[in-house]
């Protein structure tokens, strides 16, 4: 991963290398939103900044941190649904109008990271030695199912098809649990909505309010095998060696994970109809929502055919080794320990496993927006 980034940094001009690079600490990491992509409102480069052999160079680091079903959606999304959209207004969506933004130097630190950043695509891409993370990760589509230049896609179809067997699979008790009365259909913790607005549940955001809905040790063991194969869905987008460690703290949890439906009254859900689904543990948020058609999509796509997606680990006092923005999450939070690396390095549930830390890293300076942290640039 390192030498990957490396190598890309290396090819950029110094122009480009300028524009897409800032501090660990910078502000841009919480700038990402769900307008638009056109050229105008995002920092950083674009894809269309590059030439096609740095554009296949970056994706070749997307591959290493995002398994390979990971990567197809982020393809499908990035490329398929915004090309279909670039033909509908190509001045407002295009692939080329996502951005880049890279954060600290993996040249001279074990912490650094990028975030990509887009229209329906905002991940954050984090390291800290050994340690990866991916979130907060929003994932959307419109049209989330389609054509584009003679390639088939559905981007969501696991999300949604998963979702609609645990749904299927819960007793009239547990349904009643776990649907909602509430007629909204958005996320409660997705993006920013507008340019220059930061990530609002960054920091110390109360997720205690979602304790609602079905809990997992109420359900049957049928709706418990599916409601897990739902969250892995999301947690799996991640390269598997660093996912599987990110789900022994979910199942470490699994009984404290709520389940929330909602669906429009006296109908069934089906792959083409409108409803909403949220999953809450200590260590893992997960939202999924049908949008609705907007704008000049209206006439042309069905309302089931725009989805939002959310992926995060909440920033909570149970989630002591970091949340959202992996390590960096601490020195928002200012609670537990200093940074994930030196809980992954001390923690007895950790040191049995055989991941190997990078202790020759040197951090030659700090600063975090005025105060003292154990980071660098």
């Amino acid at each position: 991963m390192r030498q990957a980034m490396v190598d890309f940094r290396s090819s950029l001009s110094s122009t480009l290398l300028s524009e897409g690079s800032v501090c660990l600490d910078d502000e841009r990491f919480y700038l990402w939103h769900n307008t638009p992509a056109n050229n105008d409102n995002r920092d950083g480069i674009t894809y269309g900044d590059l030439s096609s052999d740095q554009l296949a160079a970056f994706k070749e680091i997307l591959q290493l941190f995002l398994s390979s079903d990971g990567y197809q959606k982020v393809y499908e999304i990035t490329e398929l649904s915004e090309g279909w959209l670039s033909d509908v207004m190509s001045n407002v969506w295009s692939p080329d109008y996502y951005s880049i933004d890279m954060f600290g130097n993996p040249e001279t630190s074990g912490s650094w990271g990028f975030q990509l950043d887009g229209h329906h695509c905002a991940v954050n891409f984090l390291v800290h030695g050994d340690n990866i993370s991916i979130v907060p990760a929003f994932l959307g589509g419109e049209p989330a199912a389609n054509t584009y230049n003679g390639i088939d896609f559905d981007i969501f179809s696991d999300e949604r098809e998963l979702a609609l067997s645990l749904y299927n699979s819960l007793s009239t008790t547990e349904l009643a649990s776990a649907s909602s009365t509430s007629s909204s259909h958005s996320l409660e913790v997705g993006p920013a909505d507008r340019n220059g607005d930061t990530d609002p549940y960054i920091g110390t955001y109360d997720y205690s309010g979602f304790e609602t809905g079905l809990k997992y040790s109420d359900m049957s063991a049928t709706a418990q095998a599916n409601l897990v194969l739902v969250m892995k869905e999301y947690v799996y987008n991640m390269t598997t060696s660093f996912a599987d460690a990110w789900w022994a703290d979910i199942m470490t949890n699994i009984d404290d994970t709520y389940f929330v439906w909602i669906n429009d009254t006296n109908t069934s859900p089906t792959s083409t109809s409108e409803f909403y689904y949220r999953i809450y543990n200590p260590y893992l948020w997960s939202e999924f929502n049908t949008e609705g058609s907007t704008g000049a999509n209206a006439a042309t796509i069905p309302d089931y055919n725009h989805v939002h997606t959310i992926t995060r680990i909440p920033n909570n006092p149970a989630t002591d080794d970091g949340g959202d923005y992996g390590i960096f999450a601490q020195m928002i939070n200012g609670n537990g320990v200093r940074t994930l690396y030196e809980h992954y390095a001390s923690a007895d549930h950790h040191k049995a496993s055989e991941m190997n830390f990078d202790y020759s890293v040197k951090i030659p300076h700090t600063h975090v927006h005025g105060t003292t942290a154990s980071h660098s640039h």
